[in-house]
């Protein structure tokens, strides 16, 4: 399993995450015969979309992301969206996301 890490710092950490999970679920049902499922509370996030996988976590003054794939074409996908919708919602921030490279073993984020 190949997996990517992004910390992005804001105060907002808790609203991006509801924010960004509330978006991809309208997007699943907008959408029925795709494989993904979505789940999220206040604080944490799990996004299945086809073979990978993103988990959030809004912590104080910081949102995780850790995106996982079996292949280096479905992580860069999961990043793409995850990333990008990050950016896009905290445009007025200037949010930015960049990822780096994680092990299997590392500790996850959920």
């Amino acid at each position: 399993m190949l997996i990517a890490n992004a910390r992005i710092e804001t105060k907002r950490s808790s609203r991006y995450l509801v924010q960004l999970c509330r978006h991809v679920n309208e997007r699943i049902h907008s959408h029925p015969g795709v494989d993904a499922s979505i789940d999220w509370t206040h604080d944490r996030g799990v996004a299945s979309l086809g073979p990978g996988r993103c988990t959030l976590r809004a912590e104080p003054g910081v949102l995780m992301l850790r995106a996982e794939a079996p292949d280096p074409e479905s992580l860069r996908r999961v990043q793409e969206r995850f990333g990008g919708l990050v950016e896009r919602f905290g445009k007025r921030e200037r949010l930015r996301v960049s990822w780096t490279s994680g092990r299997g073993a590392e500790r996850s984020v959920d």
